[in-house]
């Protein structure tokens, strides 16, 4: 996508100040009309062609679920704390209701095959399932192994005559 063209400029002014990956999925899901699977943005139209509004967000919505298929199991729980905080809303009830409506397939774009699609939802239902039944938050951010130690430097050899 070329991004000396206005409407890519400002969709990616728009998504840099965005917190997360899931923050970045919500907002362009959220300019496609789930009816015609069109983007729409009334202030980027105004700028540029309704088409090409449609091409440059379709792009870039496909390119944020492809850096999503990315995330671990605890970067989306952690992704997924921080919105349901953004909302003002009991994270647990928040997780619970997702799990019960599954907003999150409006997130993937469309076309994509079955693989990469279950992928993405078997990742946020569990995510959403860890948030749901982990009362103990701090044992997943924690590491799970030591990190490597940098080898200890080693005397130079000495030489006998």
């Amino acid at each position: 996508m070329p991004l000396d063209h206005s409407v890519s400029r400002y969709v990616q002014h728009v998504l840099s100040c965005l917190p997360s990956a899931l923050a970045r999925l919500v907002f362009l899901a959220s300019l496609r009309d789930h009816y015609t699977g069109r983007y729409l943005h009334e202030g980027w139209a105004g700028t540029s062609s309704p088409d090409e509004v449609n091409t440059v967000l379709k792009d870039t919505h496909r390119e944020a679920f492809e850096n999503s298929l990315a995330l671990s199991l605890l970067d989306w729980c952690k992704e997924l704390r921080q919105h349901f905080h953004s909302l003002g809303e009991p994270e647990t009830r928040v997780a619970r209701l997702w799990l019960e409506t599954e907003p999150y397939y409006e997130m993937i774009p469309e076309g994509y095959a079955a693989l990469p699609r279950k992928m993405f939802i078997s990742q946020l239902r569990l995510a959403l399932d860890v948030l749901v039944r982990s009362p103990l938050w701090n044992q997943l951010s924690a590491p799970a192994s030591l990190p490597l130690q940098p080898p200890a430097p080693q005397p130079p050899p000495r030489w006998t005559n």
